[in-house]
């Protein structure tokens, strides 16, 4: 500790000696430096006082280096060369698209949009690896180490930025056989009277709650089954199971071939906010920057645009 002490203390010292044999005299170096030079004068002499030596040999028209000046003097400009590369180093770093990023995303989203949404980035980045996480864990992004997360209708955490990615809108879906089964449904009431499947991820998932021309409807439905994964959620509705609430990117297809009809089609589901989370690093490295800005754009595509909405 004591050594560290000094060193702080001898390195405004150290670098006024530099800048004064780099200047050649107290004058230049203290009109480059933007202090007296009686500070300068004295910055020195403290160093020299630290340091139990002479460094300088003062005339009225030259400074000349002792042998433990020239010897400290080519220490100071090696700290200084060092110095700079280092900052050099920490500069081209931030601007390098390069290295490890780690993201967190929720499962299904993550299974539909995130491998084409990487490859295109990792397209444009080659120097980066990514490795991602599928799961509905809130993860504690800067003590587990992950750069980004996707997460679904969350308050931010603090110390973290959240920055608004899309919004995802639910369908109601079921088989043909599963709707021929049931009573006609041509309001959300008639809901309560058909089996239906909920996640259980959600809190009161058993209450669906939609609007048609500002007005606002809900009902409380029965479920059969329950779990906690959308794509799970899915295969029991292919399977005729009963009417899912699923979000409208990962059913498309299956509505498009008539595997799954929408139900209600005219009443609109509350739509699901998702978020980009990262933890606030100052400045923030180049990668992150670069994954958060291709991110938004990507999203606000035509093409995922309209598979979200």
């Amino acid at each position: 500790m004591t050594d560290w002490l000094q060193l702080q203390q001898h390195w405004p010292w150290a670098m006024a000696f530099a800048a004064v044999m780099q200047h050649g005299s107290f004058t230049k170096a203290a009109q480059a430096l933007g202090v007296s030079k009686a500070l300068l004068s004295k910055q020195i002499q403290q160093l020299e006082h630290a340091l139990g030596t002479q460094l300088l040999y003062r005339t009225t028209r030259r400074l000349h280096l002792t042998e433990a000046g020239k010897l400290y003097l080519a220490h100071c400009q090696d700290w200084q060369a060092r110095l700079q590369a280092a900052q050099l180093e920490l500069a081209e770093q931030r601007q390098t698209i390069a290295g490890h990023l780690r993201i967190t995303v929720p499962t299904s989203f993550g299974g539909v949009f995130m491998a084409k949404a990487l490859l295109a980035f990792r397209a444009q980045y080659s120097l980066l690896s990514i490795e991602l996480d599928l799961s509905t864990v809130p993860r504690d992004l800067e003590a587990e180490g992950y750069d980004l997360a996707i997460r679904a209708n969350l308050p931010p955490p603090e110390r973290l930025i959240c920055r608004p990615l899309a919004m995802v809108h639910d369908w109601l879906v079921a088989t043909p056989e599963c709707l021929a089964a049931q009573p006609p449904l041509a309001q959300v009431a008639d809901l309560a009277q058909v089996p239906c499947l909920l996640n259980s991820h959600f809190a009161q998932a058993q209450v669906w709650e939609m609007t048609r021309d500002g007005q606002l409807f809900s009902v409380t439905v029965s479920a059969p089954f329950q779990a906690n994964d959308y794509a799970l959620i899915r295969n029991f509705a292919l399977l005729g199971a009963g009417v899912a609430r699923l979000p409208g990117y990962l059913v498309a297809g299956d509505v498009a071939a008539g595997r799954l009809i929408r139900v209600l089609p005219e009443y609109q589901l509350r739509g699901l906010p998702m978020y980009m989370i990262y933890p606030q690093r100052l400045p923030q490295p180049a990668k992150v920057k670069a994954l958060v800005d291709f991110l938004a754009h990507w999203f606000a595509a035509p093409e995922q645009s309209q598979m979200l909405n």
